[in-house]
């Protein structure tokens, strides 16, 4: 045993940590507080924070591409090997959808028609997710308001993942009652009944366990905005970032779900996000903001090493000024891969991925259609899990 560990050992076993552990082990000497400021070291902690992750025969990544709706697998040296996916038969309903990957079970939101569904792509067994009894219960009451008003219910999904306690996998989101007028001048009646506490908007969340929806009682900021791009899960919990009414960052959140005790936690986003347009994403095993500069051609990544803290934020990387980045639009960069590559789409609809590794732009073998904005990738990893057995 020695009471002294030499600088260069504690320094190449510190860079090897996850960033969060990283955090945490900072406090224990002065030294070690001031390693974040070491350009020395932090170029180290780069090249094994993206060394950690690779993938293997069961990974791969899915790419989803809008108008006209296709999935294709990509995996292989460069993702070379892409296979177009044939999604399950559902009279059409797969349309303009928008999904999450978690543990080989695809959660699929089919906006406009209040439908979930999960799909395990490997044994090609699939569940609809059956209505909430706060739907049931609302529906036909709804049919019986006046003609002069139509009230829509409207969930929006903030979040699909495992429950690792309860070893159960779970959907939050939360549900909207939105009253439609059919005349520029609505009766009292109408009014007064939109202003009923009873049509406030509520969470709820699904556990494919039970096969069943319960109400919670809690009050927690939501997810402002339709891009996949805002909201992830990690670790059992999920993600999203909490905008303004202007859909900028001033005063911005992480907020964060745990599946498992119910409860949140939220974490405001460094200020130094602000004025440019950001994305959430998990880049190996740590939360990361992708901070877009558009009319500069860079973004920079900040990982979090600690929610509910500020100050744990960190600026990891700074990529660019490149030239495919300058004049996108925000939602072009629509994915990160399992070791580093940020998947993006020029002004020319090509798309391609850079590679945080070795800082070199590469190319898939085909374009999106020049109006389709809406592209989407995720980690899959295959699995053999049974959705029947789980919800029995």
């Amino acid at each position: 045993m020695i009471n002294y560990i030499n600088d260069d050992i504690a320094f190449s076993i510190l860079s090897k940590l996850s960033f969060k552990s990283f955090k945490r082990f900072e406090c224990v000497r002065k030294s070690w507080s001031l390693l974040s400021d070491n350009p020395t070291f932090v170029n180290l902690y780069r090249r094994n924070f993206l060394s950690k992750c690779s993938y293997d025969d069961d990974t791969s990544l899915i790419l989803h591409l809008h108008y006209p709706e296709k999935f294709y697998s990509l995996s292989g040296e460069g993702f070379a090997n892409m296979v177009k996916l044939d999604w399950p038969d559902l009279n059409d309903e797969l349309k303009f959808l928008s999904f999450s990957c978690v543990n080989g079970i695809l959660c699929f939101e089919v906006p406009r028609k209040n439908k979930f569904i999960l799909w395990n792509p490997a044994i090609n067994e699939l569940k609809v997710i059956p209505p909430s009894p706060f739907e049931l219960f609302l529906s036909p009451a709804i049919r019986n308001f006046d003609a002069a008003v139509t009230f829509i219910i409207d969930p929006d999904l903030h979040g699909f993942g495992y429950d690792c306690v309860g070893n159960d996998y779970k959907l939050i989101r939360k549900t909207y009652i939105i009253p439609d007028f059919h005349t520029e001048r609505p009766s009292e009646r109408d009014l007064l009944l939109v202003q009923d506490k009873s049509l406030d908007p509520f969470w709820e969340i699904y556990s494919l366990k039970n096969n069943s929806w319960k109400k919670l009682d809690i009050d927690m900021p939501t997810f402002l905005g339709f891009w996949e791009t805002l909201r992830v899960y990690m670790d059992g919990i999920c993600h999203w970032l909490n905008l303004n009414e202007k859909y900028n960052f001033d005063r911005a959140f992480l907020i964060s779900f745990d599946l498992s005790s119910e409860v949140f936690i939220s974490t405001p986003i460094p200020s130094y996000v602000e004025e440019a347009w950001t994305e959430l994403s998990v880049l190996n095993e740590s939360i990361a903001l992708f901070t877009h500069h558009k009319n500069i051609g860079t973004f920079d990544i900040s990982v979090l090493g600690e929610l509910g803290v500020e100050e744990s934020w960190f600026k990891l990387f700074t990529v660019g000024p490149l030239p495919c980045f300058e004049r996108l639009l925000s939602f072009e960069i629509f994915g990160v891969g399992k070791n580093g590559e940020i998947f993006f789409k020029n002004n020319d609809s090509e798309l391609g991925w850079f590679d945080l590794n070795t800082n070199r732009i590469n190319r898939l073998c085909f374009k999106a259609e020049e109006f389709d904005h809406r592209c989407q990738i995720v980690v899959y990893n295959k699995s053999m899990l049974s959705l029947v057995a789980i919800s029995n």
